[in-house]
Parts: structure tokens; C-alpha cells; sequence
């Protein structure tokens, strides 16, 4: 590597002015896509909530905060509290929802967080 009258490395320089130059087209990259118009409000939402199913039992002490962030993020995506809110202990033994620890969301039957379905025998409630 060659040595400028600064002191400087010419590689160095080279290599942070390329840096500088792609921060600035990720910024602008940024900024386009945040300045796109939002979704018309007509448009069908991508998410259906009555899709979205709450597993809970009565004395998991987790269901309330969880429940008020899930509500909390919706309202925020301008979505319906429609969903689905299940006690375990109204399923019945054989349904493989209740193999789900609790708090659990699932979409379409699957962990919202991605673990895999339980399969039987399904563990006792902790």
C-alpha cells in the first residue's frame, strides 16, 4: 500500500470513501421506500385476524400483558381485535392445541414464534 504526505493509507481512504458512498444509497434507498403511499384503506388487510387464535389458561400469569401488546400492536396496524381467544382448558384432550404452552399465538395453526406443532401425548400444563 502506498503512503500519502498525510500519512494516510490510499487503500484506507479509497475503502471509507466507498463506505461513505453506500451509506448515502441506503439512506436514499430508505427514504424512498418510506415515502411510498400507504395502502389504500379499501384494500383487504394481509392478515386475516379471524385467523389469529390466543391460547391461554386461567392462571397463566403472562395472558394480560401479552393480550394488551397483541391488541396494542393491531390497533397499531390499523387491524381488528377479532381474534380468536381460546382457554385450554375448554378444548378437548385430543386437540393438539392444548400441547401449546401458554401464552401462545398461532396463525393458520401455527406458532406465531415458530415452534413446531406438539405432537401427542401432549404435556400437562406448567
Amino acid at each position: 500500500m502506498r503512503t500519502t504526505s498525510c500519512g494516510y493509507q490510499t487503500k484506507a481512504r479509497e475503502t471509507e470513501e466507498m463506505i461513505r458512498r453506500l451509506i448515502v444509497v441506503v439512506v436514499m434507498l430508505l427514504v424512498a421506500v418510506g415515502c411510498t403511499a400507504p395502502p389504500n384503506a379499501q384494500d383487504k388487510p394481509m392478515i386475516a385476524t379471524k385467523d389469529l387464535v390466543f391460547l391461554t389458561r386461567d392462571d397463566c400469569v403472562n395472558t394480560d400483558t401479552m393480550r394488551a401488546r397483541l391488541d396494542d400492536a393491531l390497533k397499531g396496524l390499523g387491524l381488528a381485535s377479532d381474534y380468536q381467544f381460546i382457554d385450554l382448558a375448554t378444548l378437548q384432550a385430543s386437540d393438539p392445541r392444548t400441547g401449546y404452552p401458554t401464552p401462545t399465538l398461532l396463525y393458520r395453526d401455527h406458532d406465531l414464534f415458530g415452534m413446531t406443532p406438539p405432537t401427542p401425548p401432549f404435556p400437562a400444563p406448567t
